[in-house]
């Protein structure tokens, strides 16, 4: 342990399964023991349901990206901390499902200052403390509580893609879960069919004495069955599910569907309901399949202000105003050249350039992964100016802005970090990767299925559907 180390100890809130493997290793580090001794002193530490192996905490290092390796794993520029498998992060079969993994997002508590990895699972959501990345510790696992419900496949979502049925096995890979957080409280989605909303008081996390816990959620949402995602403005307190064919209202027609969190996030209230009938295709005319919605900051000054939805609409690419919720419109939507599936994408933090991947480009015209990129400097005339090519095959699938960054995460390509400080596509360079599955670079739905860049320095945790949770680490080199 570095002198840092110390000041961090007495600085810092301490995980109390710090202070076990510390204990345990009294004689061997005796300074280490009289820190504790001075902190919380040193007491009969019997036995920690976390803690499979006290002194790992002393073998674990960090596995550095060197000469493009780390471990097992292609790099460049980005470095493991560690990594926890679905059934260590407690994921369990349900029926022909086998444990694996989905969407994932991050929360930092305000209180403890402690942060956490909420990792979407088959049949819940894994909530693992990764203060310390190189020991991460599950806390808990939120139940699914839905097995009644039936699954959506990728089958069903994708027909044209596939020429086989579902029993031959490929139901197992189908699954999808989203969640998002807003004033401490955890919001869930799946496609499960009567699925609605799960809500959880994440601060419920502080009082585990004995991890992992299984819990379940404070609140269920039910004007919906199942939805495909779910985003949140922090900055208005407004959550937009998307990707709903079940349901009240104009839920079945997979828009976006308003849910206000100001007055109690605890007990979300319906808003309003929205969708653009020359919107998406696939599954219905209006179908939304991811959005970003924002207090919109960019220089077309007609709609500065206004709280605008960037979205993902399948064919199409989709701006509405929901400033109003009883009157939201349509801002600008328009399909692109080449276009497949408009999947995802998100905003330059400046709001000038948008961001997209087309999930299914790669495997209908056979080109390189791309990301797209929007100018929507004039909303009403927004314009696909060009893609980044990738030198991968990979399905690209989720991305996100933080900084100059933009951090993907491509499937079978892993996570890639591209530097957009100059946005134009010719200028955008790739300066990081870790790909998650070593032995499989094809165009296919297998490996990173996302990333979540926002928690403190230079942690970024990412989910591979069947590898697990990976605490990363990513440093921009000069």
């Amino acid at each position: 342990m570095k002198g840092s180390d110390f000041n961090n100890l007495l600085s810092k809130p301490v995980h109390p399964s710090y202070f076990y493997k510390i204990q345990k290793q009294c004689f061997r580090f005796y300074a280490i023991f009289t820190l504790a001794i001075l902190l919380t002193g040193c007491k009969d530490s019997g036995t920690d349901a976390s803690m499979d192996n006290p002194d790992q905490i002393f073998d674990s290092e960090l596995i550095e990206c060197i000469n493009g390796m780390a471990a097992s794993f292609p790099c460049n520029n980005v470095s493991l901390y560690a990594v926890l498998n679905p059934e260590e992060l407690l994921s369990k079969p349900t029926g022909d499902l086998e444990p694996r993994l989905n969407d994932i997002w991050g929360w930092i508590d305000p209180v403890t200052e402690k942060e956490y990895a909420l990792v979407g699972l088959s049949d819940g959501i894994s909530i693992v403390d990764v203060t310390f990345p190189m020991e991460p510790v599950v806390m808990a696992k939120l139940l699914d509580n839905n097995n009644a419900g039936k699954r959506v496949t990728a089958t069903q979502r994708f027909p044209w893609l596939f020429d086989h049925d579902e029993d031959d096995g490929f139901k197992e890979a189908t699954v999808w879960r989203d969640m998002k957080v807003y004033q401490n409280t955890l919001y869930v989605v799946s496609e499960e069919e009567n699925s609605g909303l799960q809500v959880f008081d994440l601060t419920r996390i502080r009082d585990i004495q004995s991890p992992p816990e299984m819990l379940t959620e404070d609140f269920r949402y039910r004007k919906f069955g199942n939805a495909h995602n779910i985003a949140i403005n922090e900055e208005t307190g407004y959550a937009y599910v998307v990707g709903s064919t079940l349901g009240e209202t104009c839920a079945e027609r997979g828009g976006l569907h308003m849910i206000s969190l100001t007055e109690n996030p605890l007990n979300p209230q319906y808003s309003g309901c929205y969708f653009e009938e020359e919107a998406g295709g696939w599954t219905i005319n209006g179908y939304i399949h991811d959005t970003q919605c924002v207090i919109y900051e960019g220089p077309d000054s007609k709609h500065s202000g206004r709280e605008i939805c960037f979205s993902s609409s399948e064919t199409t690419f989709t701006i509405t105003d929901v400033d109003d919720k009883a009157n939201p419109f349509t801002i600008f939507n328009s399909t692109y050249d080449d276009s497949s599936y408009s999947h995802q994408g998100w905003l330059s933090e400046d709001h000038r350039y948008f961001f997209m991947n087309d999930e299914l480009d790669e495997l209908t015209t056979g080109n390189n992964t791309r990301t797209y990129v929007w100018d929507v400097r004039n909303l009403e005339s927004a314009e696909m100016i060009g893609f980044y090519e990738h030198p991968t095959q990979a399905v690209d699938h989720n991305l996100y802005i933080k900084n100059d960054f933009m951090y993907q995460a491509n499937y079978a390509a892993g996570l890639r970090v591209l530097d957009v400080s100059n946005p134009l596509p010719e200028a955008i360079q790739e300066i990081g990767f870790f790909n998650t599955t070593p032995n499989n670079n094809r165009a296919e739905f297998e490996g990173s299925w996302s990333v979540y860049p926002w928690l403190s320095g230079d942690k970024v945790i990412v989910s591979d559907i069947r590898n697990g949770l990976f605490i990363l680490k990513f440093e921009e080199k000069n």
